[in-house]
């Protein structure tokens, strides 16, 4: 049973990342709309990323050494 947890728990990161991403991407860049120009919206998919990916590294890393 414990072994289906390095599959899900990696899986559920990956998600939540992504879901991140987007949520910043669209909601505080607003860089899905057609006016927006590429550049933005290269930078703010590459800022995004970044921002979630580090925010969830520090929680999943904080849950792992069980604090």
């Amino acid at each position: 049973m414990h072994g289906i947890y390095y599959v899900i728990l990696p899986l559920v990161a990956v998600l939540l990342v992504l879901m991140s991403s987007a949520a910043l991407y669209m909601g505080a860049f607003k860089a899905h709309r057609g006016t927006t120009s590429f550049a933005k919206k290269v930078f703010s998919g590459i800022v995004s990323g970044t921002v979630s990916c580090l925010v969830w590294s520090v929680l999943y890393s904080h849950h792992y050494l069980g604090w």
